[in-house]
């Protein structure tokens, strides 16, 4: 017997117009229990449904009523458009569309390039933008005016590489630090290399044995370092006694 709370629509596939979205479903739930580490069959104990029906949500079988969608996002944070439909991401954050934050940055710098610093060059290409003329315009002066007044940013494009690719985690610790590892991935990748060190194994550093020394206001400690404070504070003074 079905659970009450396991409704399937009774819409055949032929006359359903968002066929498509519910044929990515399998795909995004796969993707939801990989990155919350947990099996169809625990999903199931937690939500209160039958293993079997999760089992052939998943492989796209059944399609699910809002009580599946409202219960996974209650249990795991996760977008009830994004799963049911594929908008949005997993935990209903906007990404950052990139060529449309390009093209703020540029309209910045040439608004700022005409008004305070009355560049004549910048003033035609802000008039061109107004008038919506700049499509037919092909001027190599303009092209090095805007590479002049906003060069590229490699750091502003990797951090909105970053948040995207990022945006998926519930976890803010998590996420945080996943952020990290992966900015230091990416320099660490594009760090000159020295070709000895590199032969003999000699030039690798580890940042997480990396020895780091700090001031606390209560004296130096050095984070990274294995020692035992207490052992320290036991250990008998070598002086000679008074």
């Amino acid at each position: 017997m079905r659970n009450e709370a396991e409704p399937i629509s009774t819409q055949s596939t032929q006359d359903d117009p968002h066929a498509d979205q519910w044929a990515g479903l399998p795909a995004r739930f796969a993707q939801v229990l990989s990155l919350a580490g947990i099996t169809q069959t625990d999903l199931a104990r937690q939500l209160g449904l039958s293993p079997g029906f999760v089992s052939e949500v998943a492989r796209g079988i059944k399609r699910p009523g809002p009580e599946f969608f409202m219960g996974i996002r209650r249990l795991l944070g996760v977008s009830i458009d994004w799963l049911m439909a594929g908008e949005g991401t997993m935990t209903g954050g906007a990404g950052i569309r990139h060529e449309l934050l390009q093209a703020i940055k540029l309209q910045i710098a040439v608004a700022k390039a005409a008004v305070i610093d009355s560049d004549p060059l910048a003033k035609a290409l802000l008039v061109l933008i107004r008038e919506g003329q700049l499509g037919g315009v092909h001027d190599e002066a303009f092209s090095e005016l805007l590479e002049r007044i906003a060069p590229a940013d490699a750091e502003l494009d990797l951090a909105v590489e970053l948040y995207n690719g990022h945006l998926w985690t519930v976890d803010p610790v998590a996420q945080r630090r996943n952020l990290l590892a992966a900015a230091v991935a990416h320099f660490e990748a594009r760090r000159p290399l020295n070709k000895i060190a590199a032969l003999t194994g000699a030039g690798a550093q580890d940042f997480s044995t990396t020895h780091i020394q700090f001031n606390t206001g209560r004296g130096q400690r050095i984070a990274g370092r294995d020692y035992n404070e207490h052992d320290l504070r036991q250990k008998p003074s070598r002086g000679k006694r008074s």
